[in-house]
């Protein structure tokens, strides 16, 4: 699949209408038409719907865009670092994937650095989970991910960010437990549970709550906090999280209670094993093993 038809489709997508796309593309529409019937017949599925107005993107179509624009990116950061490395310079672009965390403050003031001595250096930052984090670290669209514990996955090498945060409960105010100092398990499996949805912290916290996660009441699932709070505001229940993460708008209507026994997760810097760094990678990784 020529990389050169797959940001012809891009742009078409984008602008959703071929005449504005051939205009950005400085191509005729007819031969933007062409080509996109063309990456139609070599994949065997429509990838758009015509109408009067515009196109818009089939199921299909949407599927492609979604693979589309990784492999643009890839390829776009790809001849960005190739052509740098004979100047000495980073450049490009360097994809970072950060779980919600503090200790993402490490990595700022490193990417900072490395700015001030690389101006042609971009970073891309994308928040998310663990696994949503793995995954992209995988599909080698991210080059390194910021995660939180509870474990690691296999295929990857890690640096620890020195950053510990405490597991527990983000309750309402007017709950009966945030007058209490600690949960214990015994008082969290008589709660309505917000829980994060990633399968390796339910185990985690399997263990700690001493019985299988089936058994405990679980009402939602959550990716990120900011909407489990929201959740926690208006009553549905109690979220699972780790410490220094509500957001400040919630503050004196939502308080975060400690677990006790105390359940903790370190903080870590993760990328592919056995897959070399790209040059401003392993820049960003050093300086944070010379602050560590």
């Amino acid at each position: 699949m020529d990389l050169r038809i797959l940001r012809y489709f891009l742009a078409v997508a984008e602008e959703g209408n071929i005449t504005r796309a051939a205009a950005r593309l400085h191509v005729s529409q007819p031969a933007l038409s062409t080509q996109l019937a063309a990456l139609e017949d070599e994949l065997g599925q429509k990838l758009f719907e015509r109408r009067a107005r515009g196109t818009t993107l089939t199921e299909k179509g949407i599927a492609l865009k979604r693979r589309a624009d990784d492999l643009v990116d890839l390829a776009e950061r790809i001849e960005t670092e190739i052509k740098s490395k004979d100047s000495g310079e980073l450049a490009g672009t360097l994809s970072i994937g950060a779980g919600e965390t503090p200790a993402f403050r490490f990595v700022a003031r490193a990417a900072n650095e490395l700015h001030r001595d690389n101006p042609r250096l971009h970073f891309s930052v994308t928040s998310g989970n663990g696994e949503d984090i793995i995954a992209h670290l995988r599909e080698g669209t991210f080059d390194l991910g910021v995660l939180v514990g509870p474990g690691r996955y296999d295929g990857f090498d890690y640096l620890t960010l020195h950053y510990t945060h405490r597991w527990g409960l983000a309750v309402r105010k007017d709950s009966p437990f945030a007058a209490k100092k600690r949960i214990s398990p015994k008082d969290a499996r008589g709660i309505p549970l917000i829980c994060s949805r990633q399968a390796m912290v339910k185990e985690f916290l399997a263990g700690w709550f001493g019985c299988p996660f089936g058994k405990l009441d679980v009402v939602a699932n959550y990716n990120l906090i900011y909407n489990a709070a929201v959740l926690v505001e208006a009553g549905l229940g109690a979220a699972v999280c780790i410490d220094g993460m509500i957001p400040q708008e919630f503050a004196g209507r939502v308080v975060f209670r400690p677990f006790s026994p105390a359940l903790a997760s370190d903080v870590y810097l993760a990328w592919r094993k056995n897959t070399p760094l790209s040059p401003a990678a392993k820049a960003l990784v050093d300086a944070l093993r010379r602050d560590a």
